[in-house]
């Protein structure tokens, strides 16, 4: 479907947040050929990355160092002057495929529609195929935008866009491989991911349980955070998370793949449980519950690690 107007079609800006990602940058930057302007904002890498990503004709790099997600975020947002209205929003280990490449240029030059926004899915993918049923999706996030008219919210990780006007929905979607740079990559990021989510899960414990009247939400993203935030307060959620994304999401259908992810996930959420614990105990001023079999234990070893 052809732009409504006939005005020079412009493509969206895209930005790209980096930190060490030489295993990805080049194929991330390939795919992002259709835009003429590409911006890095890379926070610190001390690998290949700049250099893979200076040079080409459609790509700036632009340094920023890491405070928090958030402000990393809308900095990215507001404090950089694109050349295009439209900005699309990637991470260095994901593929924009050409079905979504096609519909960001259909879109962002349709004069015809209203959104200042778009929300997308994505395929994930681990030891070579698509967990299709495993990482729970279809997940639907915000990536297209009109910079100025979208803010991030101010929370820990996991950060969520919140938008000044309607949101449309795109068929495309970006590939995300983010077990390229390996195994133990995957869990270094995660330990600074749980370190970050345990801090929110903590804040929210510390409000109280949060009405589920949140859960009913027309806007999805929204209905998300909401069962996000009710997690927090679900015993054994470690096992409730695998139970979900392996029988109930029917992660066994993906295979020794599946399986694997399944564990790698709930331990994620194991790490966050036992963070958020130190977290509160420490807020409160006092020592770590163990259990009687544990704190024993630490006892007779005269104090833990």
């Amino acid at each position: 479907m052809p732009p409504s107007d006939t005005s020079p079609s412009r493509p969206p800006s895209v930005l790209v947040l980096t930190k060490n990602e030489e295993i990805n940058i080049e194929r991330c930057l390939d795919a992002l050929a259709f835009s003429d302007d590409v911006v890095v904002l890379d926070s610190g890498s001390t690998d290949r990355t700049i250099g893979l990503a200076e040079g080409r004709p459609n790509v700036r790099v632009i340094h920023r160092a890491f405070d928090t997600e958030y402000k990393q975020r809308n900095y990215g947002l507001h404090d950089i002057d694109y050349k295009n209205p439209w900005l699309y929003i990637c991470d260095a280990d994901e593929r924009v495929t050409d079905e979504l490449r096609d519909e960001l240029l259909r879109v962002t030059n349709d004069a015809s529609l209203d959104h200042v926004a778009y929300r997308l899915r994505y395929k994930n993918y681990f030891m070579g195929r698509w967990i299709r049923r495993s990482s729970g999706g279809p997940v639907w996030i915000i990536r297209l935008v009109q910079p100025e008219k979208v803010v991030y919210e101010q929370r820990e990780t996991n950060v969520h866009p919140m938008v000044d006007g309607t949101t449309g929905e795109l068929d495309g979607q970006f590939a995300h491989y983010s077990f390229n740079a390996g195994l133990v990559r995957w869990f270094s990021k995660h330990n600074f991911y749980s370190d970050r989510e345990a801090e929110e899960a903590a804040k929210v414990r510390g409000k109280g349980l949060p009405p589920f009247s949140d859960l009913t939400r027309g806007d999805p993203i929204a209905r998300r955070r909401a069962l996000k935030n009710l997690s927090f307060f679900l015993i054994g959620r470690p096992l409730w998370r695998f139970l979900y994304s392996y029988v109930w999401g029917r992660g066994f259908m993906d295979g020794r793949a599946g399986f694997q992810y399944c564990c790698m996930v709930s331990m994620y959420e194991y790490w966050i449980e036992l963070k958020t614990r130190e977290i509160r105990a420490r807020w409160e001023d006092k020592p770590l519950e163990l259990g009687r079999e544990g704190m024993a234990k630490e006892t007779a070893k005269g104090g833990g690690r």
